[in-house]
């Protein structure tokens, strides 16, 4: 192992885009591609683009430690043409740079999409069912290679930049240590601005996120917190019942194909349909079947419910259940495997503008408010770290309960032989208790 890969283990690198893939097993490979994801395409998240404004070198400097690790001889910045002052920054850095380009893009929405960033950036269409590995690229979100050239300098992941929106009185981005409290978060936003009994929290986009409880914590992988209406479109889907959407399914989908017309793996030219698992679905047909089994191919946008169907039907909730049952199934993608595919000839033109999609969203408002940096240091009476951030096994603690700490020690490793990634303080303190799924360390 090289001393960028073991510096980037040591420091417990994880992707920062949401999946949280240990940072240090992608690394560990040979492609001829970096890609620095920085489309940010989730609407109201201002995270990433703060750090490509103010921290363009260390971001640069994160692609290159990459480039080098895997012997990638090129590297591309991806971002949106419409980020003026992260485009100015990252532009004067690389300006003289031979091997390193930004390739500009379109505000669509999912642009920040594994496989349609690769196919937008190189051309190279990465097998169903695959990784962008297998087209000899690595790609690493903007904020991952920050932290990555952190931990050339011995700087492990403590804290998460993330961005703080919605009802709130302050918008604004923050840098947060890690298992701060999503209520402790938003009372540094100034708390809410409106009756806390109709809102919900949602941590990441209002896209792909997830309704969480105030109590919930910052992870490593937290891009956002968003206090949103209840009764709002975007809530509202988030929290509508399996139940529900298949009844609804049954009773109204008029197989118009609109979900398929505008479903980003389709355009790129994935088998995937999603009218046709609807069809399939609600006549009872016998599965797993080919058209039930391409769910795998689904990347979990929503754009099908929350943007294309006239109905306000879900076929992608469908998707995330038929893929449950066929984990729970044991069975292994063998079909959905094709590497020789073409994009559809209208890709370009069915792109889901962000600013239309935001309407849809009834999220204007929240677009239009300045969203400013705080780079003041917060620091939390309390954190409650979890060991499981990333993909593999959690972390095992190596403190024990009355250790007294300091932010960036060591507090608990990955498994032997397992793939995870090592955990440190975000706090200096006593650590109070070592629970089955936390690390609890309060402020002296």
């Amino acid at each position: 192992m090289n001393k960028i890969v073991a510096n980037v283990r040591a420091a417990g690198v994880v992707g920062a885009g949401g999946a949280g893939f240990p940072t240090h097993v992608k690394l560990n490979s040979k492609v001829d591609t970096v890609v620095a994801n920085g489309a940010e395409c989730e609407p109201l998240l201002r995270a990433d683009r703060y750090l490509m404004t103010r921290h363009a070198h260390q971001v640069v400097k994160g692609l290159r430690l990459v480039m080098q690790a895997t012997g990638a001889p090129r590297g591309i910045i991806a971002l949106k043409r419409e980020y003026g002052e992260a485009l100015e920054a990252l532009g004067a850095v690389v300006r003289d740079c031979s091997d390193i380009r930004l390739h500009l893009m379109k505000s669509y929405y999912p642009a920040g999409d594994e496989f349609l960033l690769v196919y937008d950036a190189t051309g190279r269409q990465v097998p169903e069912g695959g990784i962008p590995l297998e087209v000899s690229v690595v790609v690493q979100n903007v904020g991952t290679l920050y932290n990555v050239a952190q931990a050339q300098k011995d700087v492990p992941v403590t804290h998460r930049w993330l961005t703080v929106s919605g009802e709130v009185r302050e918008p604004k981005v923050l840098c947060v240590p890690i298992g701060t409290s999503f209520e402790q978060v938003i009372s540094w936003a100034g708390g809410y601005a409106s009756p806390q009994e109709e809102l919900a929290l949602v941590a990441g986009g209002p896209m792909m996120g997830l309704v969480v409880s105030p109590t919930d914590v910052v992870t490593k992988t937290t891009s956002g917190l968003l206090g949103l209406p209840q009764q709002g479109p975007v809530v509202s889907w988030m929290t509508r019942p399996l139940a529900l959407a298949v009844r609804r399914g049954r009773s109204t989908c008029d197989q118009c194909r609109d979900c398929t017309d505008l479903c980003p793996r389709y355009l790129l030219g994935h088998e995937l349909q999603p009218h046709e698992i609807m069809r399939s679905i609600n006549y009872g047909l016998d599965w797993p079947t080919s058209i039930i089994t391409a769910a795998v191919l689904c990347c979990e946008c929503r754009l099908c419910e929350a943007y294309a169907c006239p109905l306000g039907l879900s076929p992608m909730l469908y998707y995330r259940e038929v893929k449950r049952q066929l984990a729970e199934m044991g069975w292994k993608n063998e079909v959905h495997r094709r590497k020789e595919y073409a994009a559809h000839v209208m890709r370009e033109y069915r792109h889901v503008p962000v600013r239309r999609l935001v309407d849809r969203l009834g999220l204007t408002k929240y677009v239009r408010m300045a969203v400013p940096s705080d780079e003041r240091e917060y620091v939390p009476g309390v954190v409650h770290i979890p060991l499981k951030q990333h993909i593999g096994s959690p972390s095992q603690p190596v403190v024990k309960a009355g250790d007294k700490i300091r932010v960036g020690d060591l507090i608990a490793a990955i498994p032997e032989e397992a793939l995870g990634a090592n955990l440190h303080a975000s706090l200096a303190g006593v650590v109070r208790q070592i629970t089955e799924g936390y690390v609890v360390i309060e402020r002296e």
